[in-house]
């Protein structure tokens, strides 16, 4: 029998909500005294791009739970959000911070992006890959060559991803000046920046699957006058780590915080910078 050697190009879709990030100003050298020693870290003006204060903000980083940003765009630009997407064993076989999904349940794409940007969990994440290249007809490992796609059409040029959920691996790396990029092009999903700024917004349950609490795990929000986002991560190797985005009175600010010990330093760190 002939064998298809081809598989879609899904090209096309990745690049529905690509921008021209434009690019930081100001003095990349500058430091805030505040912030502990080994802390790598960026704050700066969404709008203007002014740079506040920043660190390291060109070294190489592993990209932790930040991956999910990209997972979920690369699932919104090939699915509609009210797809929905069967869980599988192996999608659900994930070390916490995990949901909780029970195999063969199908839930929507968005509620898989939600739980993966809110409460960051692997389970979700997983979910989003295997489910969307299974009804593509692609293989599970071809959303990782999707993945890496968007990170180049992002100009994503220091970052490779090697799995959707955002575990230390030695070739999975980013920096600060690529997650910002990432940054841009996340907020030009409306699904990402609803999930990021909601909080208590459980999955309800359905006849494809049962009721999942979800939490928002970004502790600033709803506590820091003004956050409306983004993501939270946190592996063995990237430390404690977040993005926290703040408008008010007009000043729109975004500070990326990498490397913190714990997860009170990582919070009172990116709200000193916001201060």
């Amino acid at each position: 029998p002939l064998v298809n050697f081809f598989k879609p190009d899904f090209k096309s879709n990745l690049k529905n909500k690509i921008i021209v990030s434009p690019k930081l100003i100001g003095d990349v050298t500058k430091k805030f005294d505040k912030v502990p020693k080994d802390i790598r870290y960026l704050a700066y003006n969404l709008d203007t791009r002014k740079i506040y204060a920043s660190k390291g903000i060109s070294e190489p980083i592993p990209p932790g739970s930040f991956t999910k940003l990209a997972t979920s765009m690369v699932a919104l630009d090939l699915l509609n959000p009210d797809t929905l997407i069967t869980a599988t064993k192996d999608s659900i076989n994930k070390e916490p911070t995990i949901l909780g999904l029970k195999e063969g349940e199908q839930v929507s794409v968005l509620d898989l992006v939600r739980a993966s940007i809110a409460t960051s969990a692997n389970d979700a994440a997983s979910t989003l890959a295997i489910g969307s290249t299974k009804l593509l007809g692609l293989d599970p490992s071809d959303y990782l060559d999707l993945i890496n796609q968007k990170a180049a059409l992002m100009s994503m040029s220091d970052t490779h991803f090697i799995n959707p959920e955002g575990y230390d691996d030695p070739s999975q790396q980013t920096t600060i000046l690529d997650l910002v990029k990432l940054i841009d092009h996340a907020l030009g999903y409306k699904e990402i920046v609803s999930a990021a700024k909601s909080d208590m917004e459980n999955i309800t349950q359905t006849n494809t699957h049962g009721f999942y609490y979800l939490p928002n795990w970004n502790g600033l929000l709803g506590v820091y006058e003004g956050v409306y986002g983004l993501k939270i991560a946190r592996t063995e190797k990237a430390g404690y780590c977040t993005i926290v985005l703040s408008r008010r009175n007009s000043i729109n600010i975004a500070v990326i915080i990498f490397g913190a010990k714990t997860l009170q330093e990582r919070d009172q760190t990116a709200a000193d910078l916001l201060d």
